[in-house]
């Protein structure tokens, strides 16, 4: 458990470098400011291969981050993913942030 963690935290980490500097967010905001809810999920889905696993990841890390913990289970991480790419594939005009916060509440 504690290498997987060390993998996702170091997963979550470079995501948060990689995609924010991502095609996704290469159209600059009116307001100048990087905005993650901005997004809808046909956004994410767009995005290739490890572009969507690490906005993935970075979507893990921030529902994580707001609720303040440290410890977490790598099959539960997994299932939201799944439930997060089902949903988005089913409702591709939905805010991609709000949609993921839902399913990993």
């Amino acid at each position: 458990m504690f290498r997987s963690g060390l993998r996702i935290i170091g997963a979550v980490t470079f995501a948060a470098s990689t995609f924010l500097g991502s095609n996704v967010l290469a159209a600059e905001p009116a307001d100048g400011k990087d905005n993650l809810g901005r997004f809808l999920c046909k956004d994410v889905m767009r995005l290739s291969g490890d572009e969507r696993e690490i906005a993935i990841a970075l979507a893990h890390g921030y529902v994580l981050g707001k609720k303040g913990t440290t410890e977490y289970d790598v099959e539960v991480l997994a299932n939201i993913t799944d439930q997060f790419i089902d949903h988005c594939l089913d409702h591709p005009n939905e805010n991609a942030l709000q949609s993921f916060e839902k399913l990993a509440k």
